[in-house]
Order: structure tokens, then C-alpha cells, then sequence
């Protein structure tokens, strides 16, 4: 395709109709009328060869080849942006713009809580889109590629561990404790190995096999730990033990949290275990856009000192 046949304002119709899944949004994102949005889609489909958005329950949804496209458009526009302004930074207090975000429930709780309160009167326009990642410690690379997601924030592998073009920052750790309601005959000592292992626990567990790191850990030291209860949900485990004899492992910011509310005792893991890290990721394309920049600025200012 020769670059020059390509009219810049179709790429601006492009991206807003990836971002807002619908003709009319689109328009009036950009300043069009519905009738010449619906033009400026037809002829990115003759320039492409492709449907590039076809329109389903959920709205216009993009094809495969609207995603892989996503990402350069929209990296693109955002460092034309960056050079037409000058340096110029994002006006949050007077900017409409909507940012969609994977976030894990604690992320909800630990980062986008304070975040959507320090935004809701700085920049009233800005609006949150959280979506739930599929996997809890996968991080969704593809969908920052392409553009279907600003960023994610949940515990997510080093840097080195991530795909060429994915951006990591570290935003806290934690280390992990082992919790059960108070009271529980466990938690009046120290905890053994083996009476952690054998216990009966609330695991947070989203893989097929219904195996989680824990289990690996204990593998090796010729233990496996009794599994009663199986959730992908981290925000579930204090209510269950809480209510229960179980016990389960969680982050120690999430113990503290759910101590002031619930009646639960917290103990260390008899094991040797890495400490939840919770990142912020972004594609590359989107480092130098202003928006991005103020976005997670805001992010990182959301993040105190651990206890």
C-alpha cells in the first residue's frame, strides 16, 4: 500500500472507532456526523481489503486485521500528537478521554480505588474502563499490542520475562502470609511446613489443572496441601476462611486490609516464596504519548509506602 494514497483523517476515524466500538461515539469523539463516520468506515474498508469492524451485541467489534492494526495506528497518531504539541501536557482537568485498564480485583482495591478518587475531581472527563484479565499472573500482551487495552496493573512477571515492546514498572511488593479466622488452633504458634500442608485451604488457582505455585513448592518438599476450596478470585479468600476452618495464602497488604473488617489472624508461610509484585504494564508505542504519561503518573502517585 503506498502510504501517500492513505487520507490521515481515516486513521483518526480508525481509532475512534477501535476505542469506542460504535459509529456514533466515534463521530462525535472527532467531530463528525454519523452519515460521514459511516462513509469514513467504507472507505478504510476499500483501502484495507477488510471488514476491519463488524457489528455484533457488543458493538462494532474489530477484525483480526483491525488488531494488529491498532497498535501502530494508534502509536503512530500519539507520537504525531506528542510532536504537533510541542511537548505540550495533557490537560486532564479539561480532557475527555476514556482509558481501559486489566486490573486483577486486589488491583481494584490496592490501585484503582485511590486512583479514581484522585481523578474524579483533577479530570472530571476522564472515565476508567476496567477489564478482567483471563489469566491472573499472564499478562495481556497482546491486547496492549493492539490497542484494546491502555495498560494493566496486577502481578505480572519481570521485565525480562515480557515480549519485546512490553513496558513494566514496578508500583509495589508484598510479602505473602498465610491467613485463617481468628481463633483457629493454627495460628496460636508458629506454623510447621507440615501443618500448613496439611490444612485445609482456599486456594486462588486459575489454572486448568487446578494446580498454583504453592503446590509446586510443596511438591518438592514431597508435601501436597489439602485443597477445599478453588478460586480466581484473591478478594474471595479472606471472606471464605474467615467463615470457615481453611486457610489460605494472600498478600500481606491484602491481610491488613481485610483484618479491619473481618476477624482473621495472619501468620508467616512456612515456605520460601518470591513476594507479590504488583506492576504497571504498557505497550511502547504509547510511552511518549502525553495522555499515557499523565496516566501513569497518577497511577504511581496512587502507591504510598507499604506496611
Amino acid at each position: 500500500m503506498n502510504i501517500a494514497s492513505v487520507n490521515l483523517n481515516l486513521l483518526l476515524a480508525f481509532e475512534a472507532l477501535f476505542e469506542e466500538h460504535s459509529v456514533s461515539r466515534a463521530a462525535a469523539r472527532i467531530g463528525l456526523s454519523q452519515p460521514a463516520m459511516s462513509n469514513a468506515l467504507k472507505r478504510l474498508r476499500a483501502l484495507f481489503g477488510d471488514a476491519l469492524f463488524t457489528r455484533t451485541a457488543a458493538g462494532m467489534t474489530p477484525t483480526p486485521l483491525a488488531r494488529e492494526l491498532a497498535g501502530p495506528v494508534r502509536g503512530g497518531l500519539a507520537q504525531l500528537r506528542a510532536a504537533l504539541a510541542g511537548g505540550a501536557r495533557f490537560d486532564a482537568h479539561a480532557a475527555s478521554r476514556t482509558f481501559r485498564l486489566a486490573a486483577t480485583d486486589y488491583a481494584e482495591v490496592a490501585v484503582l480505588a485511590p486512583l479514581l478518587a484522585r481523578i474524579q475531581a483533577s479530570a472530571p472527563g476522564v472515565q476508567i474502563v476496567v477489564r478482567r484479565p483471563e489469566l491472573l499472573f499472564q499478562p495481556p500482551e497482546e491486547a496492549l499490542r493492539d490497542g484494546t487495552l491502555d495498560a494493566a496493573i496486577g502481578f505480572y512477571p519481570e521485565a525480562s520475562a515480557l515480549e519485546p515492546g512490553t513496558c513494566s514498572g514496578e508500583l509495589f511488593a508484598e510479602e505473602n502470609v498465610c491467613i485463617a479466622r481468628r481463633g483457629h488452633p493454627l495460628m496460636r504458634r508458629r506454623l510447621t511446613l507440615r501443618q500448613f500442608a496439611a490444612a485445609g485451604h482456599v486456594a486462588i488457582i486459575t489454572r486448568p489443572d487446578g494446580r498454583g505455585f504453592i503446590d509446586d513448592l510443596l511438591a518438592g518438599h514431597g508435601l501436597r496441601r489439602r485443597l477445599r476450596a478453588l478460586t480466581p478470585h484473591l478478594l474471595a479468600a479472606p471472606h471464605l476462611v474467615a467463615a470457615s476452618d481453611l486457610i489460605a495464602v494472600v498478600p500481606a497488604g491484602l491481610a491488613a486490609r481485610m483484618r479491619r473488617a473481618l476477624p482473621l489472624a495472619a501468620r508467616s508461610v512456612p515456605l520460601h516464596m518470591p513476594p507479590f509484585r504488583m506492576r504497571l504494564l504498557w505497550h511502547q508505542d504509547r510511552t511518549e504519548d502525553p495522555a499515557h504519561q499523565w496516566l501513569r503518573g497518577e497511577i504511581g502517585r496512587c502507591v504510598g509506602p507499604r506496611d
